[in-house]
């Protein structure tokens, strides 16, 4: 992959939080120029591309293919792409946070030949990966059981001897979640999304001390089978969630969670940036769709895009905006 500029100086939040300004800083026709993440898994790649843009090979933004990792079984552990995260560090810039289903997580060092600063294999099915700044630490959420672990899902917790140096990255904790399928870092908490639970953590300790702890949690009613977390960029005072047939928005504050439009069954991500306009990924094939949706700011549907000139159909697992702004 050639080289990429990366954009600098955006005011991120926090060192590794997302760029909010790169959402569209409140402007309709600023918004409709962000870029768009994408977990492919016909060809078992990350996409980025612009949204104002046709999604062809002329028009594509990066493309990070992973290595290949062959199991005792047989299988390739770097299989279904389930993740991507765009977080910026203090000793590599902007790095890609991935998972695959498979089994396999890891850091990418976008820009410099994008090879794997780290990897790991938290087992089972991860969906999701967080970094936590500062201390450096690494938060995987798997959503079965593993052969260390019978619980029906889980977080692991990876922490460094040297938080600049992810080679050092060591397995400290696991957490029993069922379902677990949802990760955001929010510049203060880490939250969490599963089967039946929605939970928000603190960060305590450092290097291998680092552990997360419970503050709050909600458990609904019914299955809820959650999928995604995002920020809302339009206001970051909340969060994004899919599962169980809808799309709701979580005050981080309160821990109360409203209905939103638009709401679906089988929305594996949803995002929303800063005009309001927002897009989805909604199973339409099993567990992936050949488009991504795209919405107004009142909800209602604009259109659908898919890759083009390519000669396959993609099978597009999850979308969300890109933080990292690429030149």
């Amino acid at each position: 992959m050639d080289r990429r500029t990366l954009l600098k100086g955006l005011g991120a939040a926090a060192v590794g939080a997302p760029v909010v300004s790169l959402a569209g800083a409140g402007s309709a026709q600023a918004a409709e120029t962000y870029h768009v993440a994408l977990c492919e898994q016909a060809k078992n790649q990350i996409l980025i591309h612009a949204r104002d843009k046709a999604w062809t090979p002329a028009n594509e933004i990066w493309r990070w293919t992973p290595p290949v990792a062959i199991d005792e079984n047989g299988k390739n552990t770097w299989t279904l792409l389930s993740d991507i995260k765009f977080r910026d560090t203090s000793a590599f810039g902007w790095v890609a946070l991935v998972t695959a289903s498979y089994g396999k997580v890891g850091i990418v060092n976008i820009g410099d030949d994008d090879a794997l600063l780290w990897s790991a294999r938290p087992y089972g099915n991860p969906h999701a990966i967080e970094r936590i700044p500062n201390v450096g630490a690494i938060v995987t959420a798997s959503s079965e059981a593993s052969y260390r672990v019978d619980w029906p899902g889980f977080l692991t917790v990876y922490a460094p001897t040297r938080v600049d140096d992810p080679s050092t990255l060591t397995r400290v904790q696991e957490i029993s979640f069922q379902g677990a399928h949802g990760l955001w870092y929010d510049g203060s908490y880490l939250w969490a999304l599963g089967t039946w639970t929605l939970a928000k953590y603190v960060i305590t300790g450092d290097h291998l001390d680092t552990r997360l702890v419970e503050v709050w949690k909600h458990t609904f009613p019914e299955r809820y089978n959650g999928h995604s977390l995002d920020t809302d960029y339009s206001d970051p005072r909340y969060l994004l969630m899919s599962g169980g047939g809808v799309v709701q928005r979580v005050n981080k504050a309160t821990g109360a969670i409203s209905s939103w439009t638009p709401s679906g069954g089988g929305v594996k991500s949803y995002s929303r940036v800063a005009s309001g306009s927002s897009f989805w990924q909604r199973a339409t094939e099993e567990w992936w769709s050949h488009r991504i949706q795209f919405f107004d700011s009142s909800g209602a549907f604009v259109e659908n895009k898919e890759l083009s000139g390519y000669g396959y159909a993609a099978r597009f697992y999850k979308a969300r905006v890109s933080s990292a702004a690429f030149s």
